[in-house]
């Protein structure tokens, strides 16, 4: 779990209402139409830019956000050079054992170790790794870019709302005692935009991305690790070798 995902997100809305409440009534800053425009537009513009199934799983993946489900590095060391310590000590077909453990771990770390096992030539385990390496980055980067593109539209749709709302107070010229009040909900658009935008899409994303990098990296260790097996590597090497591709010093996270 990744509290500072629940924290931040929280913090931001929280110090906004407080903010509002303090400086007036809270109430002055709610507008039906203008959570329509920002809100809805922006969603509906969302869902224009990906197919549908892509943005519901897009809006889904804030869980990743806040429980990534990633391994600790150094547990995760300790285990793949534990591995290579079996294979080299039993051989490679004594790890068939395992596999239900390996999918259980990560369903592509049991794929590659299952067409190891099989005694497929490591050029082609290497082959079919990168093509669903591919299929992976691709539907994690769309995870991203949907947050991303919701975070571009909700100000942009918030904008558009305040554009309405100056046009329909502009329209009510004559009478003064409109304008102050007209110009205030005019403003709120643009409000929800950037709150949605800053408060939450954008941070959202930033962590997704982070998230994307990091899972991706820990499927290469995966491949690392077939690879010295296959090749015989001493497993002491490659503890060195995922420490280095983790950044981890003195055996140490």
């Amino acid at each position: 779990m990744d509290i500072s995902t629940i924290i931040g997100i929280v913090a931001a809305f929280l110090l906004i209402v407080i903010s509002i409440a303090i400086g007036g009534s809270p109430l002055a800053f709610v507008n039906i139409p203008s959570i329509l425009i920002t809100v809805g537009g922006g969603l509906s513009a969302t869902l224009t830019s990906f197919p549908m199934k892509d943005l519901f799983s897009g809006l889904k993946a804030i869980t990743k956000a806040m429980n990534p489900g990633l391994p600790d590095p150094m547990e995760l060391t300790d285990f793949l050079v534990d591995v290579a310590n079996r294979a080299r000590k039993d051989g490679i077909l004594a790890l068939e054992s395992n596999i239900d453990e390996f999918y259980g771990r990560d369903p592509f770390f049991g794929e590659i170790m299952r067409m190891l096992i099989d005694g497929q030539d490591i050029e082609e385990i290497r082959s079919n790794a990168d093509s669903s390496l591919m299929k992976i980055e691709q539907e994690l980067s769309t995870e991203v870019a949907v947050w991303e593109t919701l975070g571009e539209l909700f100000p942009a749709f918030g904008m558009i709302g305040t554009l309405i709302g100056l046009i329909q107070m502009l329209q009510n010229l004559n009478d003064p005692s409109a304008l102050g009040p007209g110009m205030a909900v005019a403003m709120i658009t643009t409000l929800y935009g950037a709150i949605l935008a800053n408060a939450f899409c954008v941070p959202v994303s930033k962590k997704l991305k982070l998230y994307k990098d990091l899972s991706l990296l820990y499927k290469e260790s995966y491949m690392f690790t077939v690879e010295a097996i296959n090749n015989g590597t001493n497993p002491n090497v490659l503890r060195s070798k995922l420490m280095s591709l983790f950044g981890i010093k003195g055996g140490e996270e």
